[in-house]
């Protein structure tokens, strides 16, 4: 009988030892990615159906119409001016689907309207006050679901007309020479149009302006006009009388 040495047998025990040991440890990796694997398949369908089944448990299961959400897009506003001189302005726009518009100033909802077939809308006559006016809307059904809100819109509102000072000519000037001009300079808001007898003249940072304006012969009328944003106006006139 052959008879193997000690340290042989142990040998051979421990190489066996060691391949069940990898195979265990492949088994367990194995098994570990195919959990992942498994929750990464059906996890969340999982998780869903426990939601539910809770839900259900509680007494709240959502219906059909809680579980498809509805989205509603907000309405698209038509274009502002940037300012006015009236307290009252349209606001318009488009939007879609069968939805009622609600409309905003100042972020406190004011009125609604229904759309048209084509999906336009108008606010008309809408109030606003003085200084800046903030414009928005939203769309909502009659399921009571609502979008999120439109752009944002800014009109400003003056009511109040552009100062105007004439420091030259003084009323009633006569105006001699063989320079057959005379020079109109004065004083409004820097932000301000000016017209001479409609022609424009640029007005400085400050405010000020001056123009050589051409005269003819005998007696005139110089027209001076500021406008502002809002389309408030203030004019000056002057008479003048030109002789060479």
């Amino acid at each position: 009988m052959v008879q193997y040495p000690y340290h042989m047998a142990r040998s051979r025990f421990r190489n066996y030892q060691d391949r069940k040991e990898r195979r265990q440890i492949v088994l367990t990796l194995g098994g570990i990615a195919g959990i992942f694997l498994f929750l990464a398949l059906f996890g969340v369908k999982i998780l869903v159906g426990f939601s539910l089944f809770v839900d259900k448990l509680r007494g709240t299961t959502p219906n059909s119409q809680q579980q498809s959400q509805v989205i509603l897009l907000p309405p698209q506003l038509d274009p502002l001016p940037t300012a006015t001189y009236s307290g009252e302005i349209n606001i318009s726009g488009k939007v879609k689907g069968d939805v009622t518009i609600l409309l905003y100033v100042n972020e406190e909802q004011t009125e609604k309207t229904k759309a048209a077939e084509d999906g336009s809308f108008i606010f008309q006559n809408v109030q606003v006050t003085d200084g800046a006016n903030v414009i928005s809307a939203k769309s909502t059904d009659d399921k009571d679901h609502i979008s999120e809100l439109s752009e944002v819109l800014t009109i400003l509102v003056k009511k109040v007309k552009p100062s105007l000072e004439i420091s030259s000519p003084s009323e009633n000037a006569e105006i001699t020479g063989e320079k057959q001009t005379t020079t109109v300079t004065g004083k409004t808001e820097s932000d301000n149009s000016i017209t001479i007898n409609d022609r424009f003249v640029v007005v400085k940072s400050d405010g000020t302006f001056s123009y050589d304006l051409p005269l003819n012969e005998g007696e005139q009328t110089i027209t001076i006009l500021s406008k502002d944003q809002a389309g408030n106006e203030t004019k000056i006139e002057r008479k003048v009388k030109y002789k060479k």
